[in-house]
């Protein structure tokens, strides 16, 4: 039997889910690099998996987001409550992509064919959104149904680049028939794909373990800010034992330092064997 979602557990999934494209992903980034280089002074490795944390700093927000009142009375406000989504938005999102999700470090990049037949659902659904907000502008609803005649990644790609840009323009009137943002980042997530361009090239990351650090980072980073905010909510909710109970509670662990090495550090020699003394023999 599965897990009945409340309503406002609904509204912080929502809040709080990974992102669909890298120019999301590094705007995030861009807005949290102040803070993080602020509060990060030793970047730790994850003492759990990742989505349980993920787990644990959702519910932490959600009572975050629940007495807001209280914490802002004790100096916890919008700032830091947006702070602590887009953390978990980021964290999120960097175990999706480089860590345990179904990507581990990369676009995987599908073969045209595939890539032409995923695209399919999203542009035929576009064009029906289209039909019915344009059913008295033909000529604008017919520019929503240009389909890959020749079948090459060219002009798909060409084709989802036209597509995006003009459901963007029309966004106004495409919207109340269904267009939602979310549909506009799988679109994008779909030009990205088709267009065959490698996750960490777009992140300006080198190399595998590049993305491991910035990701580790981002683990630290959530985590600090969950523990501020758990701190903050016993504190404001001093007297809601209530409250109190579902900070502690949501708390995340504490991920585990990360040694660092020198390059050129030579390994440790063993030490030699203590003598063990040496027992009379028996009389």
């Amino acid at each position: 039997m599965g897990i009945e979602l409340s309503q406002e557990q609904h509204a912080v999934l929502k809040e709080t889910r990974a992102v669909a494209t890298p120019a999301e992903f590094q705007a995030l980034l861009d807005a949290a690099r102040p803070e993080m280089d602020r509060i990060v002074r030793e970047v730790m490795e994850p003492s759990q998996p990742i989505s349980t944390t993920v787990t644990e700093l959702r519910d932490l927000y959600l009572a975050v987001v629940q007495y807001e009142a209280p914490l802002a009375s004790k100096a916890y406000g919008p700032e830091r409550r947006a702070l602590l989504r887009g953390a978990i938005q980021l964290l999120d999102t960097a175990n999706l992509w480089f860590g345990e999700g179904k990507r581990t470090g990369a676009y995987q990049v599908r073969p045209v064919d595939q890539v032409i037949k995923a695209s399919r659902p999203w542009r035929g659904r576009l064009k029906a959104f289209a039909d019915q907000a344009f059913a008295f502008e033909p000529d604008v609803a017919e520019q929503f149904a240009d389909v890959n005649t020749s079948g090459t990644l060219a002009e798909e790609t060409s084709d989802l680049a036209m597509l995006l840009r003009l459901a963007k323009q029309h966004q106004a009137r495409l919207a109340p028939v269904g267009l939602t943002e979310d549909f506009l980042r799988e679109g994008s997530a779909l030009l990205d794909e088709v267009s065959g361009r490698d996750l960490l090239g777009i992140l300006g990351l080198r190399n595998r373990e590049e993305a491991m650090v910035l990701r580790n980072s981002i683990v630290t980073y959530a985590t600090l800010l969950g523990n501020e905010a758990r701190a903050a909510g016993v504190n404001a909710c001093w007297d809601l034992p209530e409250a109190k109970r579902r900070g502690s509670a949501a708390a995340p662990d504490e991920p585990a330092p990360v040694e660092t090495k020198p390059a050129d550090a030579k390994p440790a020699e063993p030490k030699p064997a203590e003598p063990k003394p040496v027992e009379p023999a028996p009389v």
